[in-house]
Parts: C-alpha cells; structure tokens; sequence
C-alpha cells in the first residue's frame, strides 16, 4: 500500500513539474500587472494566453498610459488604446490604464493604492508582478507598489480584513531590462506559442504605429516538424528566453517561461 501511494505521488510531482498549468479544477482569476502596454503581454502573455483558454478570467493593469509623454505615440494617442484594448479584447482578457506619464512612476502610497483597489475588486488567486531589479524606473517602481498592494491590500485599501494574494510571481520585462532574475517557477507555453508571437506583434504595433507585417523580422522554422514560427523583433527576444527556460526547467518541453516565486507554495503545484 505504502509502495502504491508512493508510485501515484510520484505521477503526480512529474505532471506538475512538465506542466505547471495542469487541468483547472475551478475558475480562478489572474492579475497581471506592468509599467508599459508591452510589458504584460510580452513578459506573461503566453501565460496569459493558456489561462483564457482554459476558462479563467484575466485582467491587464497598465500603469504608464499617458500616451501623450511618449514620442513613439504623440499624436496618435487615442488610436494607440483603441488598437490595446482591441487586441485585449481579441485575445479574451481585461485591461485597465491608470493613466500616469512615461519615466515618472514611483512606488508611493498613491500607487500602492491605486494597485490594491483592483486588487480588493477582481480578488485574483494569482498575481504576476514585474520584477524590481531592472534598469527601466518604470518596470521597478511598478514592480515595488504591485507587491506591496497585493501582499498588503489591508494596509493600502479601507478593508481591514483584506487578504494577501494567495500566489505572487515575478516576470522578466525584458532581456536588456531586467537584471538579477533567477527563474524558480517555469510554466509550458509551447502549446500557445504561435498566439504568443502574434500577440507581441500585435503589441509592437500599438508600440510604434506600424502595420502588422511590417513587424515580422524574422522566421523560425522547426526542421523536424517544419513548422514556422514569425516574430517581431521583441518576439525574437522572448523566444530566445522561452527555449533558455524550457532548458531551464528540465522537462522535455519547448517553451517556456520563467518566474520567480514572491509569495505562496514552493512545491511546483500547477497554477491551475
């Protein structure tokens, strides 16, 4: 008997360590929050992706959304978040903008704040947070109140008895972004990794205004499979990081993406 539960928790451990998404017993509601319109999407969008296809709610916070402060969209400010929320819509997840200028956010109470009203009113199960250690003030600001809002809602809303966020995970912004970034976690992004590339394209032209396939740079082609991968030049980027931590998780995977663990279980349990 003792020998049998062994051989099922053994099962059990290899499934979550292949698949940390695993099979959703309920619906649960992720939090996912960056300084800029790329960071979510490009950081945690295939995450992202594989929790609206398995049923969960999804909600983007974007910080820095005074379009008027940022040369790239000066000018077409109102198109720039008709085409974000677009594209939010078309990939089946909520966004919010809290409206604050480019290079000028700061982890104070103000933010803590704003961060931890959305927290109180979407109640996630997991949020995903920028990491602090990045060369972008932006990324590390957001980073900073976005943890302290989710770990410490009773402090920052008029709820006493507000709970912290039971899962906190860490992202990487960028590669030339984030610094100091130790994955712990890896979740299998290689069943969505053609809707990821294309939503990170899909970001790049809200970021400079271009059309769609004047994003696409490169194409990455399985010569086992022959299937065809097409990236914009931040997909690129991300790509090379998904095989790195698919490498990096041990599982036989081809895609993932890293994060670091902030709060909750450190025992590889699936997200869902």
């Amino acid at each position: 008997m003792k020998y049998l539960l062994a051989v099922i928790l053994w099962v059990a451990l290899s499934a979550w360590a292949a698949d940390p998404v695993g099979t959703p017993a309920k619906k649960l509601t992720i939090l996912a929050i960056g300084a800029h319109m790329d960071d979510a999407e490009g950081g945690v969008g295939g995450i992202l992706i594989r929790a609206v296809k398995a049923g969960h709610r999804v909600v983007v916070v974007v910080a820095v959304s005074d379009l008027t402060t940022w040369k790239p969209t000066m000018g077409r400010e109102e198109q720039c978040k008709a085409d974000q929320l677009a594209l939010a819509k078309r990939f089946g997840w909520e966004k919010r903008f809290l409206g604050y200028p480019y290079h000028s956010l700061e982890a104070n109470n103000e933010l803590k704040r704003k961060f931890a009203a959305i927290y109180e009113e979407v109640q996630p199960d997991i949020t995903l947070v920028q990491n602090i250690d990045d060369h972008w003030p932006d990324h590390a600001a957001s980073g900073m109140a976005a943890t302290d809002a989710v770990l410490f809602p009773h402090g920052y809303t008029t709820n006493r008895d507000a709970k912290r966020c039971p899962r906190v995970f860490a992202y990487a912004s960028g590669v030339n972004q984030t610094i100091r970034f130790e994955a712990d976690y890896f979740v299998d992004v290689t069943p969505v990794m053609d809707d990821y590339m294309d939503l990170i394209a899909g970001t790049d032209v809200c970021l400079n205004g271009q059309p769609l396939a004047e994003q696409i740079r490169y194409e990455m082609r399985d010569v086992k499979t022959n299937h065809v991968l097409k990236l914009s030049g931040h997909g690129w980027h991300r790509f090379c990081q998904c095989v790195d931590w698919a490498s990096q998780s041990g599982t036989s995977t081809t895609y993932a993406i890293g994060l670091k663990t902030i709060w909750g279980p450190r025992d590889g349990r699936p997200l869902w």
